[in-house]
């Protein structure tokens, strides 16, 4: 039997409400337990977290039984591979050195049973987005991210879980992909005019779709939130998106 390629987006761990967040993360390690022995390997593109800083000696609280899985499987020899999204790009090295993934704060091209892949969350793929990339810039602005983890844990991440969970309720109806005019559709048919690619998969918008784009597939998650347990499967040939997968 010929092992998959599995990828998911956008669990945004720890979002409000903590019962549904509880469920969420359980239902997130009971998938990653239902693939692990059928893995080749795990791609999480981002947003994993719906918020992620590491201080010098502290990593925000929960999680334990996600990072825990994690850890398990990549000890047994399954990669998993760790996309930035924004609202966990802040990684330094404790996932690295404790669940042992494979981190990726841009875009990523691979090979998957002779297929080219290219995997991104999506949220800097539009550079047109002058106000976006200007935030992102003061996210990974290295002098401000060390002044931000002077403050103490108990402030900082108080206060960015309060605007996570504002900017939440102000963009979710936007979760969508917008088909040929969407900027990923954009970048990934400007992306083909120079290179040869067969599978896009991207996250960030929250919202599942497949479209053909010249001799491509582009593939956008489902997030966690509206469709728990949905995710992207590949097979060597064909990828499959399930949005309600069984026994998970």
């Amino acid at each position: 039997m010929i092992k998959k390629y599995y990828f998911a987006s956008d669990v945004h761990l720890g979002l409000p409400p903590s019962d549904k967040a509880i469920e969420r993360e359980k239902r997130f390690v009971r998938w990653l337990d239902s693939i692990k022995s059928n893995a080749e390997g795990i791609f999480l593109v981002g947003d994993v977290f719906d918020f992620w800083f590491e201080y010098k000696k502290v990593v925000p609280r929960g999680f334990v039984r996600t990072l825990g899985k994690i850890a398990e499987i990549t000890d047994s020899g399954v990669p998993v591979h760790f996309f930035a999204g924004n609202h966990d790009l802040w990684v330094s090295d404790y996932l690295q050195s404790e669940t042992g993934v494979n981190f990726h704060s841009e875009s990523y091209e691979t090979t998957l049973y002779e297929k080219k892949f290219f995997i991104a969350h999506g949220d800097t793929l539009d550079p047109s987005d002058k106000g976006y990339m200007f935030m992102h810039s003061i996210f990974t602005n290295p002098f401000l991210r060390k002044m931000y983890a002077s403050l103490h844990p108990s402030i900082g991440v108080g206060f960015a879980h309060t605007w996570a969970h504002r900017r939440h309720k102000q963009n979710r109806p936007a979760g969508i992909f917008r088909g040929r005019d969407d900027s990923l559709y954009k970048f990934a048919l400007k992306k083909l005019d120079t290179e040869k690619i067969d599978f896009f998969v991207f996250g960030h918008r929250h919202a599942p779709a497949t479209i053909k784009i010249k001799r491509a597939i582009c593939n956008v998650l489902p997030d966690w939130i509206a469709r728990p347990g949905g995710y992207m499967a590949f097979d060597g040939e064909n990828t499959e998106m399930v949005l309600f997968p069984p026994n998970c």
